[in-house]
């Protein structure tokens, strides 16, 4: 159970020190971010969804990942956002369009794509092990919760 807190808390750190920046820098720097964003080889209305969409998402993020209530919740959109976030990255990669800017913010647009396309999968993989390790400490403490409860119920008898 230790071994866990030990990954547990760094993993919360490190997405916090991702999110937290790269939400505050879609705010900061709202008119680049959105024509960053309606640059990209989709839909214009998609884009403006993700405009106001991608912002509010983030900052979630992290109001979910700092309440312990709630982290389950906060791992689990950070997966599904770096899923996304990968997948569009691979995409380009692949060559899928022909002309693809980078719409990125912060330290992330000084990166090439190849960088780009691992530092989500290393982000991902920080948000998927963040979930599983999360479920593992909250079941570990309901098991731990209801051997008590069956011990006391025993002993009661």
């Amino acid at each position: 159970m230790n071994t866990l807190k030990h990954i547990y808390y760094p993993i919360i750190v490190l997405l916090l020190l991702l999110w937290i920046p790269v939400a505050l820098d879609k705010i900061v720097n709202f008119n680049s971010f959105s024509t960053g964003i309606l640059n990209q080889p989709f839909n214009k209305n998609l884009a403006f969804i993700a405009i106001y969409s991608l912002p509010v998402l983030e900052f979630a993020t992290v109001a979910l990942l700092v309440f312990k209530k709630y982290r389950k919740w906060g791992f689990a959109l950070s997966s599904v956002l770096m899923f996304v976030f990968t997948s569009y990255v691979a995409l380009a990669l692949l060559g899928t369009w022909e002309k693809l800017p980078c719409g990125c913010g912060s330290v992330i647009s000084g990166l090439s794509w190849i960088q780009h396309f691992w530092f989500n999968i290393l982000f991902l993989s920080i948000s998927v092990i963040g979930y599983i390790v999360n479920s593992k400490i909250i079941g570990y403490k309901y098991l731990l919760s209801t051997k008590i409860n069956l011990s006391l119920k025993t002993y009661q008898k």
